[in-house]
């Protein structure tokens, strides 16, 4: 072989190099973002529970002061009160048909 064939093959053996150590760092890139990823759906999760926890919480507190607002705010304990009953009907009911 020539010189020149020999250079040229070595260009090509350092670029196909290059590639690969390109292909290997974008690999481990996208298994570090995988797990990113994962760790973030945890996280969101985790968010939701607390959400929901929180709300669920702040009708407690909502109720509680409407039971003892003075008696403008009667009627609204009287409709929140209601409508909690007939949730928990529903759920029952729901309950029942299973």
């Amino acid at each position: 072989m020539s010189v020149e064939h020999v250079d040229i093959l070595e260009g090509i053996k350092e670029k196909i190099q290059s590639v690969k150590s390109r292909l290997k760092e974008q690999q481990d890139e996208n298994h570090r973002l995988k797990e990113k990823y994962v760790e973030l759906q945890q996280l969101v999760q985790q968010k939701q529970l607390k959400i929901e926890e929180l709300e669920q919480k702040n009708q407690q507190l909502a109720l509680a002061k409407s039971i003892m607002a003075d008696s403008d705010d009667a009627n609204d304990a009287r409709v929140r009160i209601n409508r909690i009953v007939r949730e928990i009907d529903r759920c029952i009911a729901l309950l029942n048909r299973s």
